[in-house]
Formats: C-alpha cells, sequence, structure tokens
C-alpha cells in the first residue's frame, strides 16, 4: 500500500471515528421495550462482512443500547430460507432481524415470512434513497460484481466480461456456483448484450467458456483463496472481495466490465412473529445510519444507500457505486423472474457441469 493511501485511509477512519461517537452519543429509536437486560437475536454474515457487522453494527448498538444480540451464523450469504418458513408458519421464528438475498426477499415476500415495517419506525429512512427502501425493511450492504484479475500474470487490464473467453485464459478463469444466477446473467450480457432470457443461446456461449475454467467456486473465502494463490488469474467476483486482499498484498485489482456490472443489495427484514419487533426495528434503524454504514464501506468497500455518507476519494473509487449516478449504471436483474427460472435454471446448469 503506498504512502499516500496510508495516511488517507487513516484520515477516514479519523472522520468515521469521530461519526462513530456522534452515533453512538445519541441512542437511534429508543422504544417503552428497548430496556436493558432485552436479547435481540439477528442473523449475520459469516466471514468478514460477518466481522465487519459485529464489530460495526451489532457490538456498538448492544454496547449503546444495553441489549443483549445473539448472532445466528449463516453459511455463506444467504438465511436458511426454508427452515425460517417452517419456523414462521409454526409462529417461532428463531431470528429478529434476518439479513438476504434479494431472490430469499421474494421467496419470503410470497410466503407472507415478513412483518411490514411503517416509515415513521425508522427515522433513518428519511436518509436513505427511496428505491433502497422496501415494504419489510432496508436494503444495505451495496456489493458491485465485476472482473477481478491478477496483475502480475495479467499486464494490460481486462475491460469486458467478454475477456473471460481470451484463449490466453486457458485453465485460469473460475465461475461463481453459489450465484449461478448472476454467472448465467453475465454470460448473456456478452452474448446478447442483456441479462435474460437464459436459453440455449446461454450454455452454448458458457459451453465455450469452458476451457477456460478451472473451477467453479461455491464460497468468497474459496475465491479468495483462488485469487492469492495465482491459480485463477481472473474471476467475476465482489469488489468487496478483492480490495481487502490488494491491500494485503496480493497482486489483484478489480474493473466494472463495459457491457455492464450489477449490483445487489441485501433486505434487512423482520420474520412474521419476531419475539421483538421494537428492539428489531431500534437496530435496523441504528444499522442504517452513517457511522455503520461508512465503517462497512471502509472496512469492505461496499456501498450505502445512505445518503448522508461521503466517502473519501480512494475508497468511493473502491464501492463502485458511491453516487446515485453510479448506482444507475449497473445492470437491472428482474428477481421475479430470476426466482420464477431458479428450478430450470439450475436443471440446465447442473446438466452442463455433467455434460
Amino acid at each position: 500500500m503506498s504512502d499516500k493511501m496510508k495516511m488517507s485511509r487513516r484520515s477516514a477512519l479519523k472522520t468515521f471515528g469521530l461519526a462513530a461517537a456522534g452515533a453512538l452519543a445519541a441512542p437511534a429509536v429508543i422504544t417503552r421495550s428497548l430496556a436493558a437486560g432485552e436479547t435481540l437475536v439477528v442473523y449475520n454474515f459469516d466471514g468478514l462482512l460477518g466481522k465487519v457487522i459485529k464489530d460495526h453494527w451489532i457490538d456498538p448498538f448492544s454496547q449503546t443500547t444495553g441489549v443483549k444480540v445473539d448472532v445466528l451464523t449463516m453459511q455463506g450469504s444467504s438465511p436458511p430460507m426454508a427452515k425460517i418458513k417452517a419456523q414462521v408458519d409454526a409462529g417461532r421464528p428463531d431470528a429478529d432481524v434476518i439479513p438476504m438475498q434479494m431472490p430469499d426477499y421474494i421467496f419470503g415476500v410470497r410466503n407472507n415470512l415478513f412483518q411490514t415495517i411503517d416509515a415513521k419506525d425508522i427515522p433513518e429512512y428519511a436518509n436513505l434513497y427511496p428505491d433502497y427502501i422496501t415494504p419489510h425493511g432496508p436494503k444495505l450492504v451495496l456489493w458491485s460484481y465485476g472482473l477481478a484479475y491478477n496483475t502480475d500474470k495479467i499486464k494490460t487490464a481486462p475491460t469486458a466480461w467478454a475477456d473471460l473467453w481470451d484463449p490466453q485464459y486457458k485453465g485460469k478463469a473460475a465461475l461463481n456456483e453459489a450465484l449461478f444466477d448472476q454467472a448465467l446473467q453475465m454470460v448473456n450480457l456478452v452474448a446478447k448484450g442483456k441479462p435474460l432470457p437464459v436459453d440455449d443461446a446461454t450454455f452454448a456461449a458458457l459451453t465455450k467458456l469452458r476451457p477456460n475454467l478451472a473451477t467453479l467456486w461455491t464460497t468468497g473465502a474459496q475465491a479468495e483463496q483462488l485469487l492469492r494463490t495465482g491459480e485463477v488469474w481472473i474471476m467475476p467476483v465482489w469488489n468487496g472481495r478483492v480490495y481487502p486482499l490488494k491491500d494485503q498484498g496480493v497482486p489483484i485489482d478489480f474493473v466494472s466490465p463495459k457491457e455492464g456490472f450489477f449490483t445487489r443489495a441485501d433486505p434487512f427484514c423482520i420474520p412474521r412473529g419476531a419475539k421483538n419487533p421494537d428492539l428489531a426495528k431500534a437496530f435496523i434503524n441504528f444499522s442504517c445510519t452513517v457511522a455503520p454504514q461508512q465503517a462497512l464501506a471502509q472496512g469492505l468497500f461496499y456501498a450505502s444507500p445512505n445518503q448522508k455518507v461521503v466517502y473519501p476519494p480512494e475508497i468511493a473509487k473502491r464501492v463502485v457505486v458511491s453516487t446515485r449516478e453510479e448506482l444507475a449504471r449497473a445492470v437491472p436483474e428482474n428477481f421475479e423472474v430470476i426466482v420464477d427460472s431458479l428450478p430450470d435454471w439450475r436443471r440446465r446448469w447442473d446438466a452442463w457441469k455433467q455434460s
């Protein structure tokens, strides 16, 4: 890391630290039920994302309010929705707050798994971009999906998704198995110039990529290891997995391909029948405030829907979507179609892997 980067990061941390102190001095949404000795149960991500959220969202909320917070750690980036459905249907959800992927959210809405949240219960909604507010909670953790590449092995930076098909990367590329729906839409951006529909042409283009594929990875930690060891030179991945590795000295960088990149966000919802909905609303409101949101940008370079978050220049580049205008450049995804199509896509994906 350059001296300039070190200095700017120290400056940013100082600014973020002051913001955090301000947030802790003025706890958010204190209700009659929000009292010391009560317990809130939240699902949290695994890995570095989960650590940042625990250190900068969960622990400060607990310290500020006196509320004990129990954490249920998800394996990967999605909660166990089938289990949650069974619990909600039985009237006994095991958590009060659940973050999730958008397909999980669509599934939950269709199955009436979430409580609605009134805007008056979340004062911080006034500072969020309106399109990041759902009837059941805010969409937070804005992560961008682009290309990571090894700067030692690849001297000319890739500029397009189509570069994945370059014969020079034979046996040196990888795709995401866990979010294969996004991989298929990426293939479509190359083959068709648009993410949908997924059809025979999609899999024909995917088959042409096969000689370059060293593996299909299933977790962010696995993707990081492939990049760290140099086994894979180029892959679609999330920006937040790339820059922490780069700061550790791994020779990698991240680009937003010219065909378009994807940005997703995770709704934070309260399951129907939750034991502590008032505590859940208070926690969600606190999580939306500037200090927790800036801490996420500083630690993992994931953007925020909070319009009051100010990114230092080097952070703004890394979060990819630091302004409303940059957010608008992301390729829209039709999650209703994705959820409806996932069983067929999965069948075809599995068949393609075996072919």
